[in-house]
C-alpha cells in the first residue's frame, strides 16, 4: 500500500478484516465534532456504525451476488468492509465527489483485492443514484452515510433500491432533529421537532417518518428492520418494496405526538388528526411531527443481527444490539426517572426497578438503549408515577 503518492498525509488504518489508508488525523481532532478539516472526511469513531452496516447487510440477504451502492464513500472503508466481510456482493459501487477521496477509494479497492466488482466514481451523489433508478440499475443496498442530514439524497437513494432491498440511513444533524434549532429540522424533514426528555427517540422518529414520506412519493412502502441512536449520529435500516397500496398503509404509522406542558403525559395521534387536547387535565398540549410511531426496529431481525456479532467477536456492537432486542417496540417514546422526579419532588428510583415492578403489575416495560435514565413502558402515567413513588419511599 503506497501512502506517498497522494496529496495529503495518509496512514494505514485496520478495521474489521481489512486495512485501508485514510488521512492521518491531526493531534487533537478528537476534542472536535467531526473530523471535516481534513481533505477526506473520516471518523474513526464511527465504527460502530459499519460494523452494523456489515451485520446489517449479512442477516438481510440470504444470497450471493448483491449489488452495493455508498454514493458518499469518503475513504471507502464502509462499502469495502460490506464486500469482504459479508462474502456475498458481487457489485460494489463507490463514489465521493471529492477527488482525494476518488484517489483514496480507488488505492484501497486494489488493496482489498475488489477491482473485478468494482466501479468507483467521483460525481455527485445524485447524479450517480439517479442513472441507476430503473430496471436491473438498481441496487440491493444503498447506504446513504453523510457529513450532516441524509435528506438532499433520501428520494434519489430510495429510487435506486430494487424492490425488496435494503437502505441504510444515517444523520448526524442530531440538533435540528432534536429540538435545538427547529426551523432546520423543518426546513430539512419538513417537520416540527421538541426538545424533551425523550428527544433522542423524537430524532430517530422524525427520520425514519421523513424516509417513509420520501418513499411514499414514489411509490413504495418502509419497513424498519433496525434503528439506533449512538453519540453524535442516528441510524436505520429499512426494507423497501415497490406497492402504493403499502405504500398508503405506511402512513398509519406516520402520525403526532404530543406533550402536555401542565401534567406531562404524552399520548399520540395519526397523521390525518393532528391535535387533541390533554387526555389527563384538558389543557392545550405540545405537538411535534410527523414522524413514524411504528416498531423502528424487528426484534426477530434484531435477533438475527445479534447472533451474527456473537460469532464476529464484535463487542461493541453485540452489546447495542442485545439492549435493542431486549427493548419495547410498541411505545413511541420513553420516560426518564430524574424528570418525574422533578416533576414528583422525589428522589428517582433505578430505571431497572421501575421496570421489573410495572411487569410485576402485567404492564410490557423495558429499559432503553436512547437513554440510560430512561424506560418505557405501555402503563398509564398514573401507574407509573404510583410505582415510581412506592419505589422511591421503599429506597429512602
Amino acid at each position: 500500500m503506497d501512502e506517498k503518492t497522494l496529496e495529503f498525509p495518509t496512514m494505514i488504518y485496520e478495521e474489521g478484516k481489512v486495512r485501508f489508508l485514510a488521512p492521518a488525523l491531526p493531534e487533537g481532532w478528537e476534542k472536535a465534532v467531526s473530523p471535516s478539516g481534513i481533505p477526506v472526511f473520516f471518523n474513526p469513531y464511527s465504527k460502530l456504525s459499519r460494523d452494523m452496516a456489515v451485520l446489517a447487510v449479512k442477516a438481510y440477504f440470504e444470497r450471493k451476488g448483491i449489488k452495493v451502492c455508498e454514493p458518499l464513500a469518503g475513504c471507502g472503508v464502509r462499502g469495502i468492509r460490506i464486500a469482504v466481510e459479508t462474502g456475498i456482493v458481487s457489485k460494489l459501487v463507490l463514489n465521493d465527489i471529492n477527488k482525494f477521496a476518488y484517489s483514496l477509494i480507488r488505492k484501497n479497492v486494489e488493496t482489498a483485492g475488489l477491482v473485478n466488482i468494482t466501479e468507483v466514481y467521483n460525481i455527485d451523489a445524485n447524479a450517480l443514484l439517479a442513472a441507476h433508478s430503473s430496471g436491473g440499475l438498481r441496487f440491493d443496498y444503498v447506504d446513504v452515510d453523510p457529513a450532516g442530514s441524509p435528506a438532499p439524497f433520501l428520494e434519489n437513494a430510495i429510487r435506486s433500491c430494487q424492490s425488496g432491498g435494503l437502505l441504510g440511513v444515517t444523520a448526524t444533524d442530531l440538533a435540528p432533529l432534536c429540538g435545538t434549532n427547529p426551523l432546520s429540522c423543518i426546513r430539512k424533514y419538513d417537520a416540527v421537532p421538541y426538545t424533551s426528555p425523550y428527544s433522542k427517540e423524537t430524532a430517530v422518529r422524525i427520520l425514519v417518518g421523513f424516509v417513509a414520506r420520501t418513499a411514499a412519493r414514489v411509490g413504495m412502502a418502509i419497513s424498519p428492520v433496525l434503528t439506533f441512536y449512538r453519540r453524535h449520529y442516528i441510524r436505520t435500516f429499512v426494507k423497501l418494496t415497490y406497492s402504493k397500496t403499502l405504500a398508503k398503509e405506511s402512513f398509519k404509522n406516520v402520525g403526532w405526538i404530543s406533550e402536555c406542558r401542565s401534567c406531562g403525559n404524552v399520548q399520540w395521534s395519526s397523521y390525518t388528526e393532528p391535535f387533541k387536547l390533554c387526555e389527563l387535565c384538558k389543557s392545550t398540549p405540545q405537538v411535534f411531527g410527523p414522524l413514524w410511531l411504528g416498531e423502528l426496529t424487528s426484534k426477530d431481525f434484531a435477533l438475527k443481527v445479534l447472533g451474527i456479532a456473537y460469532e464476529a467477536d464484535m463487542k461493541e456492537a453485540y452489546t447495542l444490539l442485545k439492549k435493542i432486542s431486549e427493548e419495547l417496540q410498541t411505545v413511541p417514546f420513553y420516560y426518564r426517572v430524574d424528570e418525574i422526579g422533578k416533576r414528583l419532588r422525589s428522589r428517582a428510583p433505578k430505571p431497572a426497578s421501575i421496570v421489573d415492578r410495572l411487569r410485576l403489575l402485567g404492564f410490557n416495560a423495558s429499559l432503553t438503549h436512547f437513554d440510560g435514565q430512561g424506560f418505557k413502558t405501555d402503563a398509564p402515567r398514573e401507574a407509573v408515577e404510583q410505582v415510581f413513588s412506592e419505589l422511591a419511599s421503599s429506597e429512602a
